[in-house]
């Protein structure tokens, strides 16, 4: 509808010129041009009418349907890796909690959540390695303290080049490329960046969102290889980290404020 007033505005434009440059013959004297006057301005009126008409009135509710930020609050913000020990020798290994509390990133909330866009940013040095409190919530298996020293050395072999290589990739990236489902239970679907390679990922989460804040909370069970690494091994193979670990999180965020 609007490209035939278009059109039909532009036929009357050009009538109009004609009509203005003396394109037309002017067959009247000097008082049929004070007619013509006359004429000529119910024209421009009626123009004026035509373009209201054409132009589209502005639609104010885009302002309110633009995407809001929100940033990840580092400190309430947390991942915990549960890896386990495998192979023949796996009664001398520990079970152990690989934590971060840390993270940093952006959400832009679109007015439809689904199509939100989530960037998240995991310094690999900033990992620890069996923190006590955290242990207690895990259950049976994690109850026994591990020495120091073999905390340390868990950890050393996790940033080392065999696997997170902290020196040559001090980050993880996370930036998701879908949202799947309804909410409040979806699955995000995530480019995980990781020691140089990506790889696709799926978070199941359970959102909770406010105009002013959110918290993303999941679990799942993933690989070794699905993220591009390979299980530590020791004494042969006949100590190892189980390919299967089990990751959880949680994620929340406030609205970035115009101070901000």
């Amino acid at each position: 509808m609007r490209r035939n007033t278009l059109t039909a505005t532009a036929v009357i434009l050009t009538w109009f010129r004609r009509f203005i440059d003396g394109s037309k013959p002017n067959k009247f004297g000097p008082i049929r041009k004070l007619s013509q006057l006359g004429n000529h301005m119910r024209v421009v009126s009626f123009l004026l009418a035509v373009f209201i008409i054409a132009v589209p009135p502005v639609n104010h509710a885009q302002d309110s349907a633009s995407n809001v930020a929100f940033r990840i609050d580092s400190e309430a913000s947390w991942l915990r890796v549960l890896a386990y020990p495998d192979g023949p020798l796996r009664r001398f290994g520990h079970h152990h909690v690989i934590s971060h509390n840390g993270i940093s990133g952006m959400v832009e909330v679109a007015p439809n959540p689904l199509e939100s866009a989530i960037m998240l940013e995991i310094t690999v040095g900033e990992f620890s390695v069996d923190d006590l409190d955290l242990r207690a919530l895990e259950g049976e298996n994690f109850e026994k303290e591990v020495p120091q020293k073999d905390m340390d050395g868990t950890k050393a072999n996790m940033l080392g080049e065999k696997l997170l290589y902290v020196e040559q990739f001090p980050t993880i990236q996370v930036q998701s490329t879908a949202i799947e489902g309804s909410m409040p239970d979806v699955n995000i679907v995530a480019t995980v960046s990781l020691k140089g390679m990506e790889q696709t990922v799926n978070f199941p989460a359970s959102i909770e969102l406010t105009d002013d804040a959110f918290i993303a909370t999941g679990q799942l069970e993933i690989t070794h290889g699905a993220l591009g690494l390979s299980p530590f091994t020791a004494a042969g193979g006949a100590l190892s980290v189980r390919d299967l670990l089990v990751l959880k999180y949680e994620i929340s965020g406030s609205r970035v404020t115009v101070s901000e």
